[in-house]
C-alpha cells in the first residue's frame, strides 16, 4: 500500500504541477488567450506565493500554536488543487453539462487522493492538509470567476490533455528541493523573528 500512496503524492509533486501549469499557460498564450492567461498566472501563482508564505509563517512560528498542529502547511495539497481545479474548468468549458461534472468529480476524486496520500505518508497532519486544500480551492475560485467573465476560449483542448498527460508521465517521480529550501529559510526567520522563539 506505501508504493501506492508514493505513487498518488508524486502526482502532486511540484515537479509535475509547476511543469504542467507553465504548459497551459504556453496553450493559453499561443492560442491568443491572453486575459484568461493572466488570470492563470494570477490563479496558480498567487496559490504558489501564498502557501509558500504560510510555509515560512508556520515554519517560523509554529511551534507556538501548538493546538493548531500545523507547521508546514500542505504544498501539495495547495498545487494539486490549483493546478488540477483550475485546469478542470478550463477543459470543461467545452464540454456538455454530464461530461463536465463527470470530469470535476474525478478531478475532485484525484486532488483528494493526494491529500489523503500525505496523511498516509505522514507528511503533514490533518489540519496542515485542510489549510494546504484551502489554499489551492482560492485559486480554483479566483480563476473560475475569471471564466464566467468570458466566452469559452478556444483551445485546442485534446492536444492540451496529451501534451499534460506526457508531462506528467515525464515528471512523475522527480522531486525539487522546494521544501528543504523553505525549512531552512523558515529557521533564518525563527531566529531572526523574537515573537516566534
Amino acid at each position: 500500500m506505501h508504493a501506492i500512496w508514493v505513487f498518488v503524492t508524486d502526482c502532486g509533486d511540484s515537479a509535475v504541477t509547476v511543469p504542467l501549469a507553465l504548459l497551459t499557460l504556453v496553450f493559453l498564450i499561443a492560442s491568443g488567450q491572453r486575459r484568461c492567461a493572466v488570470f492563470w498566472m494570477l490563479a496558480i501563482g498567487g496559490s504558489a506565493v501564498a502557501i509558500a508564505a504560510l510555509k515560512l509563517a508556520f515554519g517560523a512560528c509554529g511551534q507556538r500554536l501548538p493546538l493548531a498542529r500545523i507547521i508546514s502547511p500542505s504544498g501539495h495539497a495547495a498545487m494539486s488543487a490549483a493546478v488540477y481545479g483550475s485546469l478542470a474548468l478550463l477543459a470543461g468549458t467545452g464540454l456538455s453539462p454530464g461530461r463536465r461534472h463527470t470530469l470535476y468529480l474525478l478531478t475532485a476524486a484525484a486532488v483528494v487522493a493526494i491529500a489523503v496520500s500525505r496523511l498516509a505518508l505522514e507528511r503533514h497532519t490533518l489540519p496542515e492538509v485542510v489549510l494546504g486544500l484551502l489554499v489551492g480551492a482560492g485559486g480554483v475560485a479566483l480563476f473560475g470567476a475569471a471564466l464566467r467573465r468570458q466566452e469559452a476560449p478556444a483551445l485546442p483542448l485534446g492536444w492540451l490533455m496529451i501534451c499534460g498527460v506526457a508531462v506528467v508521465v515525464v515528471m512523475h517521480g522527480t522531486h525539487w528541493l522546494v521544501e528543504p529550501v523553505l525549512r531552512r529559510i523558515a529557521q533564518v526567520l525563527r531566529l531572526a523573528a523574537p515573537l516566534c522563539s
